[in-house]
């Protein structure tokens, strides 16, 4: 399987970033998503709604608050009117935030959504 979301299908959604952009950020979320759920979607036939949508909204975070996004504009943590003065969070923290975001994204888009073989794609235990 190649990509989860085809960028006919991010258009159709109302997708805004270039081909070449939602290549990159089309791959990062698939692979956050493979990570998330033991690659289980890669393996199915056919990929499932709530899974193209969660890479629209994991996409959009990233364009929004990603990486990339921290190291154009900083999260202002603090500002002092009086004798003007800023503070900017630090990118590790900016970053750990992003990332607790977009597991929780995953988590919430993918809860209860079952693989081919009934298996919740967000299962991570043991098969005995």
């Amino acid at each position: 399987m190649d990509k989860y979301l085809t960028y006919a299908e991010y258009q159709a959604y109302g997708g805004t970033l270039s081909q070449s952009d939602f290549n990159l950020a089309e791959f990062r979320a698939q692979k956050r998503i493979d990570y998330l759920t033991d690659t289980r979607v890669a393996a199915m036939a056919v990929v499932p709604e709530e899974v193209k949508l969660c890479i629209m909204s994991l996409i959009k975070v990233n364009q929004t608050a990603g990486v990339d996004a921290i190291a154009d504009n900083p999260l202002l943590s603090s500002f002092n009117n009086d004798g003007y003065s800023e503070s900017y969070g630090s990118a590790s923290e900016q970053i750990s935030v992003l990332d607790k975001k977009m597991n929780a994204t995953i988590t919430e888009m993918l809860y209860g959504v079952m693989d081919d073989n009934d298996v919740p794609l967000l299962y991570r235990g043991l098969d005995v």
